[in-house]
C-alpha cells in the first residue's frame, strides 16, 4: 500500500486502516502516523488553512490495523486556528497532535531563513539501502542519501548528519502531510555513535512550516540537516532544517527522542 492509498483509507468519520509494511520496530513509522493525523485534521476542520506548527506526542506504539481519528477546533480567529487531532486503537489514545494554522498577513518584518548548506549532488551521496530484516520496513518506501555524517550504529565519534530524502513512489501531489512523512524518515541524531543496534524512538516531535510544501514537485529530493542539542540519561534533543530542491528552507523540526543504550 503506497502513501496516497493509506490516506485514502480514512473516511469522513475518521475510521481508517493502518497497513503492514510500514513498521519501525514494534510500532508503525512515526512519520506516517503524523501524516495520517494531519491529513485527517486538514480535510475535516482546516481545509484551506496553512499549517504553521504542530507538536506530536507518540503516546503508545501504533500498530497495523483499524484506527479512529478525531479532530477538534479549540479556537478560530480571523487569522489563526488552534486545533487538535488524536488517534485511538482499541479505545486507547496512541497519538495526539496539537496544531496551529494561520493565514498570511502583510508585515514589514522580514528575516530570511538560513540558506541550504553546500552538499554534493544526490547522485554522489551514499544511499541507505533497504535490507529486509535489518533496516526498518518503512524504508522500502523512501530513498535516503547521506551527504555528510555516518549512518546508524557505525561507531562514529560524533552525532549529526545531512542528506537528501524523497519517496520511492511519489504521491500524486506534494502536500504538507507528505513532507511530515518524509522528515521523520531520518533516525535519531545520536544513533551514528552506537556500535551496534539498540532500540530508539521519538517521544515528542515539533515541526514548524516556513513555506508551503505543496508548491514543490512530488518527486523533490528534500535536503535535511540535523544537529544534536544534548543527550543523556537515555533521552536526547535535536533540531533540524529542511530545504527544498532549490535550497530554500521550508521547515524546522525538533525532537525529543529516547535511546535504550
Amino acid at each position: 500500500m503506497n502513501f496516497d492509498e493509506i490516506l485514502a483509507t480514512v473516511d469522513g468519520q475518521g475510521n481508517g486502516m493502518m497497513p503492514e509494511g510500514w513498521g519501525q520496530g514494534r510500532a508503525l513509522f512515526g512519520g506516517l502516523v503524523g501524516a495520517v493525523l494531519f491529513d485527517h485534521l486538514e480535510k475535516t476542520v482546516a481545509a484551506g488553512r496553512t499549517l504553521r506548527s504542530f507538536s506530536l506526542s507518540f503516546v503508545a506504539p501504533m500498530a497495523p490495523g483499524p484506527i479512529s481519528l478525531h479532530s477538534q477546533v479549540f479556537r478560530e480567529g480571523k487569522s489563526v486556528m488552534q486545533a487538535m487531532v488524536s488517534a485511538r486503537q482499541e479505545g486507547e489514545v496512541v497519538a495526539a497532535m496539537l496544531v496551529s494554522l494561520g493565514a498570511a498577513r502583510e508585515s514589514g518584518v522580514i528575516v530570511p531563513p538560513a540558506a541550504a548548506p553546500a552538499m554534493p549532488p544526490p547522485e554522489r551521496c551514499i544511499e541507505l539501502p533497504f535490507m529486509p530484516g535489518l533496516t526498518p520496513d518503512f524504508l522500502q518506501h523512501f530513498q535516503m542519501r547521506y551527504a555528510d555524517g555516518m549512518p546508524p550504529f557505525s561507531g562514529s565519534a560524533v552525532p549529526d548528519f545531512s542528506g537528501y530524502m524523497g519517496f520511492r513512489t511519489p504521491p500524486k501531489a506534494m502536500s504538507t502531510a507528505a513532507l511530515i512523512a518524509l522528515v521523520d524518515t531520518w533516525p535519531p541524531s545520536v544513533l551514528p555513535m552506537l556500535k551496534k543496534p539498540a532500540p530508539a524512538s521519538s517521544l515528542t516531535w515539533t515541526m514548524e512550516l516556513l513555506d508551503d510544501p505543496g508548491s514543490r514537485p512530488a518527486d523533490t529530493l528534500w535536503q535535511y540537516r540535523v544537529k544534536t542539542d544534548q543527550s543523556s540519561d537515555g533521552y536526547g534533543q535535536s533540531q533540524a532544517t529542511i530545504w527544498d530542491g532549490e535550497g530554500k528552507a521550508v521547515a524546522l523540526s525538533r525532537q525529543t527522542f529516547t535511546v535504550f543504550a
